[in-house]
């Protein structure tokens, strides 16, 4: 499973791309990626990017994603945590 939310226009994000532990390493998550950006594209989308736990670097990179230099990500506090 995963998504991808854009302005329409130029802009988009990659998230919540998941595949279930018994179903890894069988091409379905580099097939949503794939899917989701060639989508995009063909929307004119031109700047898409995606947060990754760590650790996935490497499959990322593989698809053709590099890390964003001089970006720092930013989530907002919860009052109740």
């Amino acid at each position: 499973m995963g998504r991808a939310i854009s302005d329409g226009v130029s802009d988009a994000y990659i998230q919540d791309v998941t595949v279930h532990p018994e179903w890894r390493g069988k091409g379905l998550g580099k097939a949503i990626i794939r899917s989701l950006v060639e989508r995009l594209k063909q929307d004119g989308v031109g700047w898409i990017g995606l947060i990754s736990e760590p650790g996935y670097e490497g499959f990322y990179q593989g698809l053709g994603f590099g890390v964003m230099q001089n970006y720092t990500p930013f989530l907002l506090k919860r009052e109740n945590a």
